[in-house]
């Protein structure tokens, strides 16, 4: 495994959570329910896992912008830069600390504050 920064495990880990944003989206357009597909957010670039969550469990995580959802065990790509916080039956609740905390809030696209202009206000 490649020793990973702070800033790119952060960016990494955030992109995903962008695409699952987008999916969150969708499923309240649409009204679904039940058990949703997700895309881990976790730090390896490579990884396509799908971790499925209620919409209310989405909203628990996505509650403060240095948390992600993980597939169980995807934490160690983060290395020394995420910490497991909960975990559940079907994933993992990870944090990411110091300055990867710090760039996933500021990256986060539920923040007002923001600096993407595309991000701001969207809740």
């Amino acid at each position: 495994m490649s020793d990973r920064t702070a800033e790119r495990v952060a960016r990494n880990d955030a992109t995903f959570r962008e695409a699952n944003e987008h999916i969150a989206e969708r499923v309240e357009t649409y009204r679904v329910h039940g058990l949703i597909p997700f895309i881990c957010e976790c730090a390896e670039e490579s990884c396509t896992e799908i971790v499925r969550l209620t919409m209310d469990e989405y909203t628990r995580v996505r509650a403060d912008g240095a948390r992600f959802l993980n597939e169980h065990g995807h934490v160690a790509a983060a290395q020394q830069h995420a910490r497991v916080v909960e975990e559940h039956e079907r994933y993992t609740v990870v944090e990411k600390i110091g300055r990867a905390g710090e760039i996933a809030r500021e990256l986060d696209p539920r923040d007002g504050d923001s600096p993407n202009p595309a991000r701001r206000g969207r809740n």
